[in-house]
């Protein structure tokens, strides 16, 4: 706990942080001592995790709403956390739908590079620098997905935009390295999140059994200076191996395009 709080400082911002993956953040940082910025576009879901935070945990709670497919957000949410020792950065937050790619409106495709990409890589850089120039240690979670890693279909702009944050953290963990900056993608599967039980049909949730966010939460966090991508969950990390490691790719992609078409139709 001293180790965690002397390294990335003692407070984190959580983009996405009222519900799922971003909630269990919030918790569990607040369990460590960590006071929060809480950044998210669901003001009522946020403030009641935030008060529910604040009944059991001794840290202080910054609140921030707003749309982060902005183009101004991330210069926002920078300025934000100029006066206080803010060194770990957790991006959640993300657009996702399940359909055909040419279902998709051009408002829609720029909301996932917005959202997705823009924000994030601007807001890393800004996080970064920072850092740099204090010549502070810190931290940096993204959370992408096993669809960045696979490409299946029906979800072609969220599977691109989740595979950039791959390549991104893979670039900048030797970047930063010499800088005392650790950075992790959290390759994350089928969570119960609010997301995954809007996309997904009740007929074929029952079939699944995704991971719960605060164990996809504590594998992230775990694997923070550890591994610069992690994939949480045994099934997750043996389907990934069979998919991209065993099998060849044409028939890898066979089988995503007839489970995602079971799954989905």
């Amino acid at each position: 706990m001293n180790h965690f709080r002397e390294r990335y400082g003692e407070w984190a911002m959580i983009a996405g942080a009222a519900e799922g993956i971003g909630g269990a953040f919030s918790e569990m940082l607040a369990q460590l001592g960590i006071n929060l910025v809480m950044v998210d576009n669901n003001l009522d879901s946020m403030k009641q995790l935030s008060e529910k935070i604040r009944g059991e945990q001794n840290v202080e709670i910054r609140l921030i709403n707003i749309d982060l497919a902005l183009p101004e957000a991330s210069d926002l949410l920078l300025q934000s956390t100029i006066d206080i020792d803010c060194r770990l950065l957790l991006y959640v937050a993300a657009y996702s739908k399940v359909k055909p790619f040419l279902s998709s409106k051009k408002a829609e495709l720029d909301t996932y590079i917005g959202l997705n990409n823009r924000t994030p890589i601007q807001l890393i850089h800004g996080f970064a620098d920072r850092l740099n120039v204090k010549k502070r240690s810190g931290g940096i979670i993204l959370i992408s997905s096993l669809a960045g890693l696979l490409g299946p279909p029906l979800v072609a702009p969220y599977a691109a935009t989740k595979g950039f944050l791959i390549s991104l953290a893979e670039s900048l963990s030797t970047e930063f390295k010499p800088l005392n900056i650790d950075i992790t993608v959290c390759c994350a599967g089928l969570t119960s999140t609010p997301t995954y039980l809007e996309n997904t049909p009740d007929k074929t949730r029952k079939k699944l059994n995704p991971m719960a966010p605060g164990e996809v939460a504590e594998y992230a966090i775990r694997h923070l200076g550890k591994e610069t991508i992690c994939i949480p969950g045994w099934k997750n990390r043996m389907n990934y191996f069979i998919l991209l490691r065993l099998l060849p790719h044409s028939i890898s992609m066979k089988i995503m395009a007839k489970t995602m078409k079971n799954m989905y139709d």
